[in-house]
Formats: C-alpha cells, sequence, structure tokens
C-alpha cells in the first residue's frame, strides 16, 4: 500500500516539476541551515567529552586562576573530590628539534594527575603519569596531534624523541588524539607543572583547577564543601578576606561549553524557525495545489477512493518532497560547513569535533520529514472535501471559505515567524554597530604588533632586559616607527592575569572591600604607542628599576574606586598580591591612565594596575609599534629585525592592532551574519508563500473579477482588493509575530550588547518593513486581477 502511494506520488510530482522544484528549494534552505547548526551545536554542546566517566567531572572554581596552595589544600581537606588537577594553559614557549628552526607553540604546564584525573589516553606512546613533576624527572613532553602531524610529518618514531621546549631538553613519550582539549584552551604541548613547595609556581596564580567527584559525590556537595573551606584556606594560605566568596564547582562540560552555549541556543532556535517556516510554506504549498487539483480529487472520491486513502496519499507526497529537501540542505550544509568553521571564534571549543556525520543526518532528515508531515495533516485533511461541483461546473473552485482561511492562517504563521527572526537578526547588527562603536580607551590605527617568544635564556632579570631593549631599539630605529612597547597581554587578547589591590593605609579595617584588579607590566613607550591617555602623573622611567621603591600606574576606574577621584590617588600607596612576588607588598601610585577594555568592547572598564617590567619581570611579551603610515608594510622588517637580535627566539602573531580589534568581534559578527542570512530566508519563504497564495485565489476567482468588472467595479478597485487581502494575512501574523518575537528578545539579553531587548527602532521599523514587503509581494498577482477582461471571461465561463 505505501509502495503504490509512493509511485503514485512521484508520477504525480513529475507531472509537475515545477512546483517539485519550488518545494524541494525550500525545504533544502530550512534544512541546509539546521545541518550546518546543529553540527555545531552537537560537535560543542551535545557530544560526551573525550574523558573517561566525563559526567564525574567538575571545574574548580571555573575561571579563576589559582596556585599549587590551593591545589594541595584541596587534596588535603576535601571529601568530596577524589582527585584535584591543575592545568596552566596559554604558555607561549618556543620548540626546536634538530637543526629545524624554532617554532612558536602553545604550552600547558600540567600537575602530574591531570591525564589520570580525566581518565584521558594518549593516541600514540603515553601521557604524563603521577610521579613525573618532580626534579629529574620532569623533563617529559607530550605533543598534540596537529603538531606531530605539522611538525614531524606523523612519523611514530617521533617517541623518545629530545625536543628542546622553552631550550630545556625534554622527551617526547606521547601524542595526544585529535581535538584533545582541555578546558577548551588549544595547546600544542603539555609538559609537567614542577608542584614542590619551593617552586615558582607554588604560590603563582596562573592555573586553572579540576577534580573527579568522589564516589557519591554531588556537584551541589561539592560546592558546598569548597565554600566551607573557604575561611580555613584564607587563614592558612594568607589570603584577604574577601579571598574565596564565589568558590564553588561545576561540572566540566559547563564550564568548558558555558560561555558559547547562549549564542550556540540562538542559532539553533533561529534555524529551526526556518525549518518550520519552510514546513508551513510546504503545508501552504500542498493546500494550494490541492485546490487546483481538485477536479482529480473529486473524480477519486467519485469512483470509491476513501478519505483515509486521499490524505496518506498527500502525506506521502509531501513526505517525498521534505526528504527531497532534506537531502539537498544536507549537500548545501556540507558544502558550506568548511566555510562556516573557518570563521568561529578561536573561543568556541571542541572545534575539531564539529561534522556532518550519522547522527546528524538522521536527526535533519527525520525531523524535517517529520515537521512537514505534522504541518500538512490539516491542509491536506481539509484538500479532500471538493465535493462534485468541480466535475460538473468543468472548471476548478477557489475553494470553501474554510479553506481560504486555512491558507490565510498558514501565510499569516509565515510572516509571524519571519518577524521573530528579523528581529532577532536586528537586534544582533543593532548591537554589533554599537560594539564597533565603542571607544576600546586605545587607537588601534597604524600599529603592528607581536608576540616575543623568549626562550629560558632570557627569562630572567639580568638577561631579559638588554635583550628585550636591544629589541625595542632595534625595532624603533626602523623606518616609519613611532614609538615602539610591550605589554603582557595585549587588550582583546582573551588572556588577563589578576592581582587583589587596598589601600595601605586601611588595612587594619575589617571591612575594606579588596580589589581585584588586572595586572599588566609594561615595557618602553607602551602608552605612547597605543595612545593610551595620561590623565595625572606620569608614565615609568629607566629609574624604576628593581633595586627602586615600587612604583604603579593605575586606571581611572580603579583611582576612583579606592580614593573617590584621579588626583586623589597620586602618591597613595597600594598593597598588592601577586605580581610574581610573594606575599604582599606596597607600590606608590606615580600616575593615572584612561581605562582600556582589555576584556572586550562588550564588558565595562575594570579595575587595572600596571606595573613596570623591570620590576616584575615576566616573559612572554605582545610588543606593539607604532607607525606613521600602513603598519603592515613594516612586518618584514620588524621580523628581520628581532631575528637580528637572537634567532633562536620566534616571532608570533605578527598582524595589525585592528585585526586583532576585528578578531574581538568575530562572535558578534558570525552571529549578526547568520541571524541575517536566516531572516532573509525567512522573509523570502513568507514572501514565496503569500504571492503564491493570493495568485491561486486571484487566479480562481477570474470569474467573480469579471462579473464585479461588469458590474461597474474598476481595475484600480480590484487590485486593491488583493492587495487588502495579502495585507489582511500580513497584518494577521504581525499580530501572532510580536508577541513571540518579544518573547525571543528576552532570551537574547546575554548575547547582546548596548541594545535593550524591547528597542524601539527595532520594534518600530520591521512591521511596515514586512507589510511594504508583502504590498510588492502582491503587486504582480494585483495587476492581474486589473487586466481581467469582463467580456471574455463570462463567455468562457458560461455555464
Amino acid at each position: 500500500m505505501l509502495t503504490h502511494d509512493l509511485r503514485s506520488s512521484l508520477r504525480h510530482l513529475t507531472r509537475r516539476p515545477g512546483f517539485a522544484l519550488t518545494a524541494v528549494l525550500l525545504m533544502a534552505l530550512g534544512s541546509g541551515a539546521n545541518a550546518a547548526v546543529f553540527s555545531v551545536v552537537r560537535g560543542v554542546l551535545l557530544r560526551p567529552l573525550p574523558f573517561e566517566d566525563p559526567g564525574r567531572l567538575v571545574a574548580v572554581w571555573p575561571g579563576e586562576f589559582v596556585s599549587n596552595d590551593e591545589v594541595a589544600f584541596w587534596r588535603e581537606r576535601s571529601r568530596t573530590l577524589a582527585e584535584v588537577a591543575s592545568v596552566s594553559p596559554g604558555w607561549l614557549m618556543a620548540l626546536r628539534s634538530d637543526d629545524a628552526p624554532p617554532v612558536k607553540v602553545t604550552a600547558s604546564k600540567v600537575s602530574d594527575n591531570l591525564f589520570t584525573t580525566l581518565g584521558a589516553r594518549a593516541a600514540l606512546g603515553r601521557a604524563i603519569e603521577p610521579g613525573e613533576s618532580a626534579p629529574g624527572r620532569d623533563r617529559v613532553a607530550v605533543l598534540s596531534d596537529a603538531l606531530w602531524r605539522q611538525r614531524f610529518g606523523g612519523d611514530a618514531a617521533v617517541l623518545g624523541r629530545v625536543v628542546l621546549v622553552d631550550e630545556a631538553p625534554h622527551e617526547v613519550v606521547g601524542v595526544m588524539p585529535r581535538g584533545f582539549e582541555v578546558l577548551g584552551r588549544a595547546t600544542d604541548v603539555w609538559i609537567p607543572a614542577p608542584f614542590a613547595p619551593g617552586s615558582p609556581q607554588h604560590r603563582q596564580t596562573s592555573a586553572l583547577a579540576l577534580a573527579r567527584l568522589a564516589p557519591g559525590a554531588t556537584v551541589e556537595a561539592a560546592s558546598r564543601e569548597l565554600a566551607s573551606l573557604s575561611p580555613e584556606m584564607r587563614r592558612r594560605l594568607g589570603r584577604p578576606d574577601a579571598w574565596g566568596q564565589t568558590l564553588h564547582a561545576r561540572s566540566l562540560r559547563e564550564a568548558i561549553t558555558g560561555p558559547v552555549r547562549p549564542a550556540l541556543t540562538l542559532l539553533l532556535g533561529a534555524v529551526g524557525f526556518v525549518l518550520l517556516l519552510g514546513a508551513v510554506n510546504l503545508g501552504t504549498l500542498v493546500l494550494g495545489g490541492s485546490i487546483a487539483r481538485a477536479r482529480e480529487i473529486a473524480i477519486r472520491t467519485a469512483v470509491g477512493a476513501s478519505r483515509l486513502q486521499l490524505v496518506r496519499q498527500l502525506l506521502v507526497e509531501e513526505a517525498v518532497l521534505a526528504a527531497s529537501g532534506a537531502l539537498a540542505g544536507l549537500g548545501l550544509a556540507r558544502a558550506a560547513l568548511p566555510w562556516l568553521l573557518a570563521r568561529l571564534p578561536p573561543e568556541v571549543p571542541r572545534q575539531d569535533e564539529i561534522a556532518i556525520d550519522a547522527v546528524v543526518f538522521v536527526t535533519i532528515v527525520s525531523a524535517t520529514v517529520g515537521l512537514a508531515v505534522v504541518m500538512a495533516l490539516v491542509p491536506a485533511a481539509t484538500a479532500i472535501r471538493p465535493g462534485l461541483q468541480p466535475i460538473v461546473r468543468q472548471r476548478a473552485t477557489a475553494g470553501t471559505p474554510g479553506r481560504q482561511r486555512l491558507l490565510g492562517g498558514l501565510v499569516a504563521a509565515q510572516v509571524a515567524l519571519a518577524l521573530v527572526l528579523s528581529v532577532g537578526a536586528s537586534l544582533m547588527l543593532r548591537s554589533l554597530w554599537h560594539l564597533q562603536r565603542v571607544d576600546p580607551g586605545f587607537d588601534p590605527n597604524g600599529v603592528l604588533t607581536f608576540r616575543l617568544q623568549t626562550t629560558s635564556s632570557h627569562r630572567s632579570l639580568a638577561t631579559g632586559l638588554p635583550y628585550l631593549r636591544r629589541m625595542t631599539e632595534r625595532l624603533a630605529s626602523l623606518p616609519g616607527a613611532t614609538a615602539v612597547g610591550a605589554i603582557n597581554h595585549l587588550p582583546m587578547s582573551g588572556y588577563s592575569w589578576t592581582t587583589t589591590v587596598r589601600r595601605a593605609d586601611r588595612l587594619a579595617e575589617t571591612d575594606e572591600q579588596v580589589t581585584r584588579a588586572g595586572w599588566r607590566f609594561i615595557w618602553g613607550d607602551y602608552f605612547a604607542a597605543m595612545r593610551v591617555p595620561l590623565i595625572a602623573g606620569r608614565t615609568f622611567t629607566d629609574a624604576d628599576t628593581d633595586a627602586a621603591a615600587g612604583v604603579a600606574i593605575v586606571n581611572t576606574t580603579l583611582a576612583r574606586q579606592q580614593f573617590g577621584s584621579v588626583p586623589a590617588a597620586l602618591g597613595q600607596r597600594l598593597v598588592q598580591e601577586g605580581g610574581g612576588r610573594p606575599g604582599p607588598f606596597a607600590v606608590e601610585i606615580v600616575g593615572v591612565v584612561s581605562d582600556v577594555r582589555h576584556g572586550g568592547l562588550d564588558a565595562g572598564p575594570a579595575p587595572e594596575i600596571y606595573r613596570p617590567l623591570q620590576q616584575t619581570f615576566m616573559f612572554p611579551m605582545q610588543v606593539v609599534l607604532r607607525a606613521g603610515g600602513d603598519p603592515a608594510r613594516l612586518a618584514a622588517p620588524v621580523r628581520e629585525a628581532a631575528y637580528a637580535v637572537d634567532r633562536t627566539v620566534p616571532v608570533a602573531d605578527l598582524q595589525t592592532l585592528p585585526a586583532v580589534l576585528a578578531s574581538s568581534l568575530g562572535r558578534p559578527r558570525l552571529l549578526a551574519f547568520l541571524l541575517s542570512v536566516f531572516a532573509a530566508i525567512g522573509v523570502l519563504l513568507s514572501v514565496v508563500g503569500l504571492y503564491g497564495v493570493v495568485t491561486l485565489l486571484v487566479g480562481q476567482q477570474v470569474r467573480d473579477i469579471g462579473i464585479r468588472m461588469a458590474l461597474g467595479a474598476s481595475p484600480r478597485a480590484m487590485a486593491a482588493g488583493v492587495i487588502r487581502q495579502g495585507v489582511a494575512y500580513a497584518g494577521a501574523g504581525l499580530l501572532l509575530g510580536v508577541p513571540a518575537a518579544l518573547a525571543l528578545a528576552r532570551f537574547m539579553d546575554g548575547v547582546i550588547a548596548g541594545v535593550t531587548t524591547r528597542d524601539p527602532l527595532t520594534f518600530a521599523l520591521l512591521p511596515p518593513l514586512l507589510v511594504t514587503v508583502t504590498i510588492l509581494a502582491c503587486y504582480r498577482p494585483a495587476r492581474r486581477a486589473a487586466r481581467v477582461d469582463p467580456v471574455t471571461t463570462l463567455r468562457d465561463g458560461a455555464v
């Protein structure tokens, strides 16, 4: 029976190739967009983490960097955490093997139990094992699959080879599987972090902590225990009173995917609307086509076909069209996915796991066919009541008023969905427009920047400062260079170290509010190169050496927060904890600069403290060079100058500062683009549906129009009546769409910036715009109605 229906459906569709092709293309647009976005959502959010029993893995204090002190304390005292490990990501180092030139790699320093805690196994060789953080056993390295293939050609003989990581020999003991990540941080090589109490990292807050829950423990229980342990940790480790107030545990999956979940959920919802719109459009085509086939349906009814057979026949046709559209959409998605992956922001984790696999294939085909059949069920049931009038009158009818109302309802639903998509795209575009006009606190134009990845031979005060001085002097002598400086973390880079500061004259007050401030150390003419305005005081000089009194420059936010005003901050002393020194120490504020949005254009200014590099010596550094003309022309001379000072130090991430700023807008720009595409598809589908319905109704009402014109109605009145009918459908859609759009806007609150979710401009402009599009869609059918010849129509339609 089903085979017969399928053959019959294929015969009917081959007789109407234009109708079939239109329906398949409409469904392909919706299913293709869904396949591309769902593959991203599945790879990032839905696939299980590639660890053993990942549901029992948690991030401890996610987003906060901790030291070995904290990790050791949790290992000793926690009962809900069976294992506590740490990973210190983002160490840009030089890697050399044999006589090949050095390359920049991103290294992660990990505790020796990290891989056993995760239950992660190497694809080749082994991972770092417990005990390999001890001196003498810590010279091992594990490579990423990408580095192994790019640098070593995928040669299994790499195991046992000695490579220089940061100029220190390390034996390669393993290669991790493709796409392996920890806490969403892309890493090229993993090396053991020293864990002894006297090691440099023991009190340095540069690691992220994760753990495996003890048997029977929950994430909530672990959070309660960590909060209860905070007071004792503060006393034992000498932390300030405000430390640990937000300490909690979070599932590792949430810690990795949480920052991108709202944006991906929004995209998935948007493409779901597109697919729903395509299904509604297909239902409209089925109902409209059935009216044109009223005579055929009446004949089949007269010769004994049951109502169930007729409904089943129409639904099978619908399923064939939807399945064909889904397969075509999957082909479009497969072609578009590389383009989409190339434009995903780097902060989107697990990108190597994104693919159109069997699960995506089955899900998209099933969802497309199922949704299309459900949406066509009522139109199909309505379409099989033609009666015998078409046989007697030898012409198709416009259908009953009930069918016309159903057609209008389907068109209104399409307009409503198009409005929801358009509002989402408009809000995202308005947000992007706002972000592009936010003052970042510096002038990016004319600046070239690169990551100076020094080796261990330059990581001491005695050797590193002379090297950096030679480097910046050589860069400053390049033709066109006007200012050269350096900073540990460039604005918008995604990296930020923090420290705690408080007023030195209020240390005895127990209710003193300790400020968590961004901590930057700078060198040379950094503020001049970035054109960060100096509001008061002075910048650093060569006299601010390690032997001199500690000095600092703060931003206006910190100055006002701690001292009430900018002038009041000058000459005051702050007590800082961290910054490369054990225990708290005091610094004098010698200058105040304007706020810089280091965290992103969508984040407000935060308290920040700048220290001179010569008093807080650490590497690597991000060098900035301001040029009088196009900074890109200095790329090759800058690289040559750097290698002339020391060829063993790789120059990484050489790019202009406007490019860095543009990259920081990657997520909102991609969201705005995709939502705009989906909105355009939605409007296109609604216009096609509206045009098809109005054209059908005009075609079925030609005789009625001819009679009215014969009785004195003007062509202009006939055209206006057609347009009024289309506008009425659109108006009903807007009444449905505005509340739905307001609900969507509230959901978007976490992904837009600088725009309210009830943005008056968006809600004032889009409804009239959709009405205008409706009028344009009705224009051609209206012209056809106006050109009806009443004499010819009455003669041809006489009974």
